[in-house]
């Protein structure tokens, strides 16, 4: 089985720079990044398509041609708390003390009322965990740190995190056949 992992499109807080909220949408600048995401996506048999519950997954999952999807909040993006729609240069100005604890503390540092990389890694993997239990083969639309932290539900060493960037509209696709799980590809544009 495979399990094909998509970043939503370019989205307005990508291009404003700033925590998106639920309800951020695609930019129409992406469209073209996503139109050749459906033409890679062509070589992939697909049994279930999901998406997060956040409206640029599901925005990107239409514009991919999927209209009929399963929403899964297991896949949202890592939950900013109270950072939700503010700048990001606005925030490490006025919040700098909970930047320094995150250095020290990268994975288990909480974003104020939001959650911490460990959390996502976590919420991800039992939503991963579940989908071989169906084996089928999945497409999951979801979000950059998102599917970054589906890698470490194969890799071990956290301290390869900073290791990986995903683009927007890329897949990343791991393939799970006799109990092994192996990451076949990652960014793939």
């Amino acid at each position: 089985m495979k399990i094909i992992l998509v970043r939503h499109g370019l989205s307005e807080a990508n291009i404003g720079r700033y925590y998106s909220l639920d309800d951020t949408k695609l930019d129409k600048n992406g469209y073209e990044i996503l139109d050749k995401t459906s033409k890679n996506l062509e070589k992939y048999d697909i049994d279930h398509v999901y998406t997060s519950n956040l409206l640029r997954s599901q925005q990107t999952a239409k514009r991919l041609g999927f209209n009929d999807f399963t929403i899964d909040v297991r896949l949202n993006e890592l939950d900013f708390g109270n950072f939700k729609g503010k700048l990001f240069e606005d925030m490490k100005k006025e919040e700098a003390q909970f930047f320094k604890e995150k250095e020290k503390d990268v994975f288990n540092v909480k974003y104020p009322d939001g959650e911490s990389r460990v959390d996502l890694i976590k919420r991800t993997s039992e939503f991963l965990d579940e989908l071989v239990k169906k084996d089928e083969n999945a497409l999951c639309v979801s979000h950059c740190i998102a599917i970054k932290s589906t890698l470490f539900w194969i890799l071990k060493d956290l301290e390869d995190w900073d290791s990986f960037w995903l683009e927007n509209g890329s897949i990343t696709v791991f393939n799970i056949s006799n109990g092994k799980k192996v990451i076949e590809a990652i960014n793939i544009l």
